[in-house]
């Protein structure tokens, strides 16, 4: 238990630093009328009821009852003879359990912790632990008390047993201290910090004094804020700002729910935080109810809703086949540190992964159980689209991915039966005489300009990562389609990619990295005469991609590889089938190179008998190149 005498020395101190942070402030002192040293019990969820039941009758009260749910009280800070108070729930168990810390609202002026049970009982029964924690209102101390009592109560809670990641949330006044709490905990402003897994904001503003709000007119009664501050918006315009989450966004922030009702006031400042979040990788996410009232996280229309959203926020997995019917939906609000689990099943659909998702893990129940699947000619895409960004089935610019244990397929050389001619006007309409040319849809000889001759066994990604997609890994992973560039991630400059015993089968080139890649235990199944492998690493001198104890089969006379650009093969322990032609890994096109012809083999045997071109080269052994040497510093696993 904290107790804190408010005339202490460290009490001041403490609120002199808090007005220090803010800034210099010439202010008259804090009207305290509106402390009546009694608590304000106008709002419950009573009251909340009767206003909405009149717009819609079919409105309840949330309840929620569970057996295995305990309750139990216990006072976290004494002022003096005042006591507060928090509420834990939690099923019985000795595990560590997601640790959610939740405020109340009430306009920082009424309300209760009470209020929430139904919700805290709902997510304790989800294996969560909840903290409903009690706070000075307006009518007892002015701000920052409320704050001071709320990182008092965090600090209380992060020193219990059984306490896994801990989670800061609010409803109303309560979301926007809960989103204050996450955004100052780097910065100690109401006290030693607290390290947060993340933060929930249901209806709370972000921003006191910003365009969207409506805190601070107090020209038929003093506002909810004024009461707060003890000052109005124009005298206390520091504190008001310095006491907005929005105000205090920093690289070193948790990420961010918010859970928002159709009243827009009440998420004022939230788009430019999600903005700022962004601007440092932080992820955000928000859902909006249509048609909801500000107290809808009271009410029995939307409480299911909120329950499963926080609860998928909080969790480190998320499970794909039963909370999410799509992969796709599982990627949007999935946020760093989190696993996707997919069970078994045939997932017809396009996934993106955008820049903003980030150490994520993917992991399906079994490898050929778990299909991901659907039909792109990357031509047909281009031809509508101006970069690649969705012309795979896996489309990614995410960083720090793995996938494992899945099948991944684009199926449309498999089912188309013929090539087709489309019309495309947004690619250079000329044919292509150079590869140094600035790589677009080549025209072919025999097209007609504004036209694009589709191939059955064309540009057909199963994956495709873009620019900024780097440390990414795949494992157990059988990945197919039907034409080339089967797998093509794309980063020449930053590219770090792994793959482990994963089987990659396409047309030509169908496994081409940029950048550093390395792939082990795999095995190649190439459907074409041209090349099964490619590299780019351009980027810089020491670039490569490594294959070991690699497995190459293929249709008769399927060659092994070849480069348009710089690059750097190592193939060490690998094995090729007998189909394999007689033609060594060779540069294509006319670009001139600096670093030369830069392709090697050792310990690499031919079904048959071996060609003497891929006899030992390189001196380098399999040992010398592992994960650790090739990525150094920049990857670690």
């Amino acid at each position: 238990m904290i107790r804190i005498i408010e005339t202490s020395p460290l009490q001041i101190m403490r609120f002199l630093l808090i007005f220090l942070l803010i800034g210099s402030l010439s202010l008259q002192a804090q009207n305290k009328s509106g402390i009546t040293g009694k608590p304000d019990t106008s709002f419950t969820n009573y009251a909340a009821l009767q206003m909405v039941v009149k717009q819609d009758p079919t409105i309840r009260l949330a309840d929620y009852q569970s057996a295995k749910v305990k309750g139990q009280s216990s006072v976290y800070k004494v002022i003096e003879s005042r006591k507060l108070v928090v509420d834990e729930y939690a099923v019985s168990t000795s595990r560590k359990l997601p640790t959610l810390v939740f405020f109340h609202g009430g306009g920082w002026r009424t309300g209760h912790r009470s209020q929430h049970i139904p919700l805290a009982k709902a997510l304790a029964d989800r294996g969560c632990r909840v903290f409903l924690v009690e706070y000075r209102l307006s009518t007892e101390a002015l701000y920052p008390a409320a704050m001071l009592d709320a990182q008092a109560a965090l600090q209380w809670v992060s020193k219990r047993q059984n306490v896994g990641e801990i989670y800061v949330g609010g409803y109303s006044a309560g979301g926007q201290m809960a989103a204050l709490l996450g955004s100052v905990q780097d910065e100690n402003t109401y006290g030693k910090g607290v390290k947060l897994a993340g933060s929930i904001d249901i209806d709370g503003i972000l921003a006191f004094i910003h365009p969207e709000s409506g805190e601070g007119d107090d020209s038929k009664r003093i506002s909810a804020a004024t009461h707060y501050f003890g000052y109005n918006k124009v005298e206390g315009e520091a504190i008001w700002m310095g006491a907005s989450a929005l105000s205090h966004v920093t690289k070193g922030d948790p990420p961010v729910l918010f859970l928002n009702s159709s009243d827009e006031r009440m998420h004022a400042g939230r788009d430019d935080f999600m903005r700022k979040m962004a601007d440092f990788g932080i992820h955000t996410e928000y859902h909006t109810f249509e048609n909801s009232h500000h107290t809808f996280v009271l009410m029995n229309h939307w409480f299911k809703q909120v329950v499963d959203r926080m609860d998928h926020f909080m969790r480190k997995r998320l499970v794909v086949g039963l909370d999410f019917k799509t992969i796709q939906s599982a990627v949007d609000v999935a946020r760093p540190g989190q696993e996707i689990f997919i069970k078994n099943g045939n997932y017809q659909e396009k996934v993106f992964i955008d820049s903003l998702k980030h150490h994520l893990s993917f992991v399906g129940e079994s490898r050929d159980g778990m299909v991901l699947r659907e039909t792109i000619a990357r031509d047909i895409w281009r031809c509508s689209n101006p970069d690649d960004y969705g012309a795979g089935v896996l489309n990614i610019k995410g960083h720090d991915l793995s996938f494992r244990n899945m099948t991944i397929m684009n199926e449309y050389g498999f089912t188309a039966t013929k090539d087709i001619s489309i019309p495309c006007l947004n690619e250079a309409g000329k044919e292509t005489t150079t590869t140094v040319q600035k790589y677009a849809l080549p025209r072919e000889k025999g097209e007609k300009e504004g036209e694009k001759i589709v191939r059955v066994d064309g540009h057909q990604f199963a994956v495709r990562t873009m620019p900024g997609a780097t440390r990414l890994s795949f494992e157990q992973c059988t990945i197919r389609s039907g034409g080339g560039d089967t797998v093509s991630p794309w980063d020449v400059n930053a590219g770090m990619y792994y793959l482990n015993d994963c089987l990659i089968e396409g047309g030509v080139d169908l496994y081409c990295p940029r950048g550093y890649a390395l792939a082990e235990n795999c095995t190649f199944v190439c459907h074409n005469t041209s090349a099964a492998i490619w590299h780019d690493g351009s980027g810089e001198q020491g670039a490569k991609t490594v294959l070991k104890n690699c497995r190459f089969l293929g249709d008769p006379g399927y060659k092994l590889g070849r480069y348009h650009r710089e690059a750097q093969f190592y193939l060490l322990n690998c094995s090729f089938d007998k189909n394999m032609a007689d033609a060594p890994i060779h540069q294509s096109g006319d670009r001139v190179l600096n670093w030369g012809h830069r392709v090697y083999y050792v310990d690499c045997h031919k079904d048959g008998g071996d060609f003497a071109w891929h006899k030992n080269n390189s001196p380098v052994k399999a040992s010398e190149l592992t994960f650790k040497t090739i990525f150094g510093e920049k990857w670690k696993k």
